[in-house]
């Protein structure tokens, strides 16, 4: 046996290593892209059963039957969704009706993108003078894009009926699931694990429903800016803001950039557009950099390159979905793995630059 081997006794495991860790991601990639009709509804009930367990609980408390307690969410959480459906589909109606009103700022401010960088496109210019705004916009198919995005209204309400028929086993399952516990293992193994499963419950709860309220909080306040400004769109926007803000970072400087965007083209002067975007980065960099961290702390601090790779990841599975459900992913195997000991070093690496465990 060589010096090297005796060093390596196992030889190349940390390559196989890696190599299986690929081979495993590739798999479950395949496997939720090929499941997607059924796994996205299944991952939204989880995420809702999560933020709806409080509610739950407190209708137990109040001695309301199990039952009764779970059509009362179920009824909330189908308003809610549909509500959602709603305002996406009107708000995207809304916009493919009003476009050519924007035609005329359009081709303005085309030509001065041009004129400030000196740009001599005069056949273009005149082709963008003579370009018919509105045969354009149906010929991209705009409805098209955002119904074949969201699905029509029917498909919308199928995946509506799988979430909720997943909720319910998940609001009726929960305390069976410590029975089973306790009959699967010995009394130590089982208090232990259990203790593991509801730590990690609690703080996967913590997270979800103080990351939602501060994005219902950061939405509404965008909502109610634009709105002050007459801003078209103002709720869809407002709705967008409180998707987006699950994305740390990125997400809020993606949900500011429309609504600034429009309220260019909508009004003459550059002075209200500026004053919307100063307001509504300081409602975002208010909530957080001062809110967030002092309701939720540094403990799940995320790596940004964990935050862009499972975006990247989650959103060409799964689109818009997966990129609204990427960073609670992320937080719930950070919160796993951190109550797991041989699996605290994934949380390790998981971490920002300022995480600690």
């Amino acid at each position: 046996m060589t010096a090297a081997a005796k060093r390596n006794p196992s030889g190349d495991s940390g390559g196989s290593q890696v190599l299986t860790a690929i081979l495993v991601v590739v798999v479950i990639g395949i496997v939720c892209y090929l499941l997607r009709t059924i796994l996205k509804p299944f991952f939204v009930a989880i995420f809702l059963s999560v933020l709806f367990e409080p509610v739950m609980t407190g209708l137990r408390r109040l001695k309301i039957p199990k039952g009764i307690a779970v059509i009362v969410v179920l009824i909330f959480a189908f308003t809610l969704l549909t509500l959602l459906g709603l305002l996406v589909y009107a708000g995207a109606s809304s916009f493919a009706d009003q476009y050519p009103k924007y035609e005329t700022k359009v081709v303005a401010l085309f030509h001065n993108i041009l004129n400030l960088f000196h740009i001599p496109l005069e056949d273009l210019s005149n082709y963008v003078n003579e370009l018919d705004w509105a045969k354009a916009i149906q010929d991209l198919s705009l409805p098209s894009f955002v119904s074949s995005s969201v699905g029509s209204f029917i498909t919308f309400l199928g995946n509506v009926f799988l979430v909720l028929l997943f909720m319910v086993y998940a609001l009726l399952g929960r305390e069976y699931f410590f029975q089973r516990i306790h009959r699967a293992f010995d009394e130590k193994s089982s208090d232990r694990i259990a203790i593991a499963i509801d730590n990690i419950n609690t703080q996967v709860q913590r997270y979800l429903v103080t990351k939602t309220a501060i994005s219902l909080l950061t939405g509404t306040f965008a909502t109610c800016i634009l709105l002050l400004f007459n801003v078209d769109l103002a709720i869809m926007f407002g709705l967008l803001t409180f998707l987006l803000n699950y994305i740390p970072n990125v997400g809020s400087i993606i949900a500011t950039l429309p609504p600034v965007l429009l309220a260019l083209l909508q009004f003459d002067s550059s002075l209200r557009p500026l004053w919307i975007g100063i307001f509504l980065i300081a409602g975002q960099m208010s909530m957080g950099n001062i809110l967030e961290p002092r309701l939720m702390g540094k403990s799940l601090d995320l790596s940004p390159l964990v935050v862009i790779l499972f975006l990247i990841f989650w959103g060409f599975l799964w689109g818009i979905v997966g990129m609204v459900l990427a960073v609670p992913f992320a937080a719930t195997i950070k919160i796993v793995t951190s109550n797991i000991d041989s699996m605290r070093p994934i949380s390790i690496l998981m971490s920002g630059a300022k995480g600690r465990d």
